[in-house]
Order: C-alpha cells, then structure tokens, then sequence
C-alpha cells in the first residue's frame, strides 16, 4: 500500500517521464518514414504517368510517416548509395502514403479511379513497410515487406525485374538458378 507521503513523489516522477518522453518526441521530429531522403519518389498517381509514358517499371514503396518500421528500412537498408542509384536508375519510383487521405483519388494504370482507402487494399498495401514492382502496362510483378530487409535482397528484386526475367520464370526459380534461398524474416 502507497502512503499518502509518497504518492506526490510518485506522481512527480511520472510527470518527469512524460516530460522526458515528450522531449524526445520533439528532438526526434525529424526522424520520420517519408520516402526515403535522396531518393526521387513522386506520389502514386505522377508514377503511373510517368510509367507509361515512358515505358519504364515503378517501384512502389507503401509506408507512412510515423511507422517506425519504414524508419528502421529507410535508415538501414535506403541508405545505401548504390541501392538509390541502381533503383532510380531502373525504375519510375513512387512512395504510397498508406496514411494520407482516405478519400484522395489514385488512378492504377489501367484507368481505375480508386480512394485511397480502396487502393491500398486493391494493391495489397498494407501492412508497412510494403513494395512492388509493376510493369509499364500496369500488372505487378513482384510484391514484398518486411523492415530488415537487406540491401544484398534488394539487389536481388532489382536483377530478376530489370533483366527481365520476370517474364519467364518465377522469382523462388530465379534465385534457385543462382543457388540463393530468400531469407523469411518473421
């Protein structure tokens, strides 16, 4: 039992927690999974344009601000130099904010005009952090998630889409051609 003496010292430490906590919510203000920094994402609807305007394959990454997953692979597995050119290279990117405007209209490829809310589960979006890569006329060809994701992995989705591949073999066959197992992070 808790004597009255010792509640307010009690109290005053939780306020000191909540003090502190608080305190490292705002200098950690900056520390947020948008897309990742140095990487030339554009919003869903511009990519689809671009994509097939320009016939080039976009790789969609599904996250949103406070997901501190998406901060763990954007911090660990984006930052890597090599990664943001090989991809930016390849690809049209486009980051989908599974978070931003329920209603807000996406238009998918083929024309569909779909909410938010619809498109995220249309495409599998959810949960975070999420990717797919998808063809210039719209069909996925790979889909993935997961937070620790290695950079060696990435390399890996990038070779079995930007060689073509794809269209012909599974991507479990494409790496068992190279004597590679995909690791299942749980």
């Amino acid at each position: 039992m808790i004597s009255s003496r010792q509640r307010p010292q009690q109290t005053s430490g939780r306020a000191a927690v909540a003090a502190l906590a608080l305190a490292l919510l705002v200098a950690c203000g900056g520390v947020q999974a948008k897309a990742p920094d140095g990487w030339g994402f554009v919003e869903f609807n511009e990519a689809v344009r671009i994509s097939k305007q320009s016939k080039r394959p976009m790789f969609v990454y599904f996250g949103f601000e406070t997901c501190p997953y998406c901060i763990y692979l954007n911090q660990h597995t984006f930052a890597s130099e090599d990664l943001r050119k090989r991809y930016s290279e390849h690809y049209v990117l486009a980051y989908f904010d599974i978070r931003g405007k329920p209603n807000d209209m996406i238009r998918l490829h083929n024309g569909d005009m779909l909410t938010r809310a619809s498109a995220i589960k249309r495409l599998k979006g959810s949960p975070v952090p999420a990717w797919m890569f998808i063809d210039a006329d719209g069909k996925e060809i790979l889909m993935r998630r997961g937070s620790r994701t290695a950079v060696d992995a990435f390399v890996l989705f990038d070779l079995y889409v930007s060689s073509g591949d794809y269209r012909q073999t599974s991507f479990e066959d494409f790496l068992a051609r190279r004597g590679v197992r995909e690791e299942k992070l749980e």
